[in-house]
């Protein structure tokens, strides 16, 4: 028996002996592991350093070989910005050589710049400040009509909205998007902003779990930018968030083929500040197709950029994330470990992302079978969903206290009201026998009075009924010659397609068949004399001249893009027909539709083609450009140059058949048109139809 047990505790010994062994291995290769781990990250942190200086050396380089002093300021506040995420120091002090470049007396649109650019820094760790400095700044830019300050003030509400969306005020953010930041990124032409918008609305949308409108924001966002030069960091950040928001639908195909195309921008601008955002979007897409190892090695990649840039909220989402991880797996005790991690870097006190972190704790306490904290948590819970519902409740009850206010002081005057006539009744009685002798003379003045009133009454109610009818006779008129004059111009429409395919498919055809023969003519004839072959020659070469003249004449009444193609491409083919050497003329398609009828087609066609012809013969405009876009039903096209402006007389249609034909063509189709112009400062037509 004691033999037994001897042998028992030996095999016992042996077996502990042989853990401790393999466990002193695990210990070992998971130490290298570290190790190599570590070194890695060593090397790809100093990679990216390195990085961040060379981009910010060429910066400062291109800001100070700027040709004129506007670009100087305008490449200084770049660097400025390109610091403000990694060293504030550094950001003042490219902001205040920017303030220098501006002298002594700077402009109010220099000034809204500097107010703009010193909030950008402040947004982060001052937001209510910031604030006030981006109202302030708006109100500087807005004295100024150019493209460049509208480009500058659509960036400023999109910093005052994230600002706003810090605060946990999405709506606010949505409408600050759409109401501010969306319209003056398209009157400032900056198709680069746009696309940011149009992801910040897929954000939003995302955020109430709209993942499918998300997805269609995100595709407009990408299909803007995707001719864009020079968009590397944009590109890289609708990319990731795409991805995410492909995850969440569960498309990790679509979400694959986003994270590879914001893999290549990684690799470009390793100095990028949005680099442990896509980290974090490849972890939580390695995280839901269980492939932990490349989950763990995006977190640890993640967390050094995010350290690196001392990115509190990217450290809060990537624990997050690995927490959930490892709650996927049973690792409660890991999980509650990262959860907490994430907590700690929290940036900001947003009440709803707090109660989300008690909820996962008070799950996780659970499984670790800690059921007094799971219960705690879950009662903080409650306590936060409570102080919401109250923080909710608070602003109807001011909005109900307001209105309760307004009818108290209704319910005063009408309470005053009544003390007065009581008295007034009073009075009454006790002057009985002084109202009885004067009631004759008072109910003969009453009638009169009021015969007198129904006189005047009748008398307004004829002048206005004749004033109303004038008006409609005016407008039947109006929309008589509006009638006529679209009838008329259908017909010019037709008879310019009809002489155009006239002249293009039969005297085109009789003048090639001429050449044919002079041609033959000339080979046939090569033995004649040398003045009379020069003489054909030349009358070839007049055919040749003729023939490019017919088609040119051809092509402007009717091209043929615009008839077989559709808007987009016949607007296309305009605007590389009018640039010349001298004027350059951009067009730029902002996603509209070909399947538009003839006649929106044709009108939208002549008035740019009106629009282009005056920028080029009048306005004597070198750069010019057309862009076209459809949104909420309606087609937007602005025509903007940089030629020398009209007077505000001519704006109004008080100078020239052009623009007054231009208005009537957009008012066939129940369009507005709007032009912004100064004398030598350009112009900018805006014209809007309903589809």
């Amino acid at each position: 028996m004691n033999e037994q047990n001897t042998f028992q505790l030996s095999q016992k010994d042996k077996c502990t002996m042989e853990n401790k062994d393999t466990n002193h291995n695990r210990f070992f290769n998971l130490l290298i592991a570290w190790v190599v781990t570590f070194c890695v990250f060593g090397f790809h942190i100093v990679q990216a350093q390195n990085a961040v200086q060379q981009y910010s050396d060429s910066l400062l380089n291109s800001a100070r070989n700027a040709p004129t002093t506007e670009l100087k300021i305008e490449r200084l506040l770049g660097v400025s910005i390109f610091w403000s995420d990694r060293d504030t120091v550094k950001a003042y002090k490219y902001l205040e050589a920017a303030r220098q470049q501006m002298g002594k007396s700077p402009t109010d649109y220099q000034k809204g710049l500097y107010q703009l650019y010193h909030a950008n820094i402040l947004m982060d760790f001052k937001p209510q400040e910031a604030k006030a400095e981006f109202l302030m700044a708006d109100s500087l830019l807005a004295r100024d009509t150019t493209p460049s300050s509208y480009k500058y003030r659509a960036r400023l509400w999109n910093n005052y909205g994230v600002v706003l969306q810090k605060e946990d005020k999405g709506k606010e953010f949505m409408n600050t998007i759409l109401t501010k930041t969306l319209p003056y990124a398209r009157l400032a032409g900056d198709s680069a902003q746009v696309a940011y918008q149009f992801q910040n609305v897929a954000i939003q949308l995302a955020d109430v779990q709209d993942y499918a409108g998300a997805a269609d924001y995100y595709q407009k966002a990408l299909h803007t930018l995707r001719n864009l030069s020079g968009q590397a960091e944009r590109k890289l950040e609708i990319f990731s968030n795409s991805a995410r928001n492909a995850v969440l639908l569960r498309d990790y195909a679509q979400a694959k083929i986003h994270i590879d195309s914001a893999q290549r921008f990684v690799e470009i601008i390793p100095h990028s500040t949005f680099i442990p955002a896509f980290y974090r979007t490849k972890l939580m897409y390695f995280r839901h197709i269980k492939s932990y190892r490349k989950a763990l090695q995006s977190y640890h990649k993640g967390v050094a950029s995010a350290e690196q840039l001392n990115d509190q909220y990217m450290l809060m989402d990537l624990n997050y994330e690995l927490h959930l991880l490892y709650k996927e797996r049973g690792n409660y005790a890991l999980a509650k470990h990262y959860l907490e991690l994430s907590n700690q870097h929290r940036p900001y006190p947003m009440l709803r992302s707090i109660a989300l972190h008690h909820y996962e704790m008070a799950q996780l306490e659970y499984h670790l079978k800690n059921y007094k904290s799971a219960y705690e948590q879950l009662d903080t819970v409650t306590n936060l969903m409570d102080s919401i519902y109250q923080r909710d409740l608070a602003t109807k009850i001011l909005s109900l206290e307001k209105q309760y206010k307004t009818a108290e002081k209704e319910n005063r005057i009408l309470r005053l009201e009544t003390k007065n006539k009581q008295q007034e009744l009073a009075i009454a009685k006790s002057h009985w026998w002084q109202l009885a002798l004067g009631a004759g003379l008072v109910l003969a003045a009453s009638i009169a009075c009021f015969w007198r009133k129904i006189g005047t009454k009748n008398k307004k109610l004829l002048i206005q009924n004749d004033l109303l009818h004038e008006k409609e006779l005016r407008t039947v008129r109006q929309q008589e010659r509006l009638n006529q004059y679209a009838a008329m111009l259908q017909g010019q429409e037709a008879e310019r397609s009809r002489m155009a395919k006239d002249l293009h498919d039969g005297l085109g055809g009789l003048l090639a068949g001429v050449k044919l023969k002079l041609s033959s003519i000339v080979a046939r004839t090569s033995v004649g004399k040398p003045g009379e072959k020069s003489a054909i020659d030349d009358v070839v070469r007049q055919l040749d001249y003729s023939v490019d003249e017919l088609r040119r004449i051809a092509h402007d009444m009717m091209p043929e893009s615009l008839r077989f193609g559709g808007l987009s491409p016949a607007l296309s083919d305009l605007c590389q027909y009018m640039g010349t050497p001298t004027v350059q003329v951009v067009f730029q398609n902002l996603g509209i539709k070909d399947n538009y009828s003839d006649q929106l087609r044709v009108t939208v066609y002549r008035v740019v083609q009106e629009l282009l012809t005056n920028a080029i013969k009048h306005a004597e405009a070198t750069k010019i450009i057309v862009q076209c876009s459809e949104m909420d039903n309606t087609l937007f096209v602005t025509v903007e140059d940089n030629g020398k402006g009209m007077e505000e007389n001519k704006k109004n249609g008080g100078n020239g058949l052009g623009l007054v034909n231009i208005q009537n063509r957009v008012s066939i189709l129940n369009g507005d048109i709007e032009t912004i112009s100064q004398p030598w400062e350009g112009t900018t037509v805006n014209i809007q139809i309903p589809l």
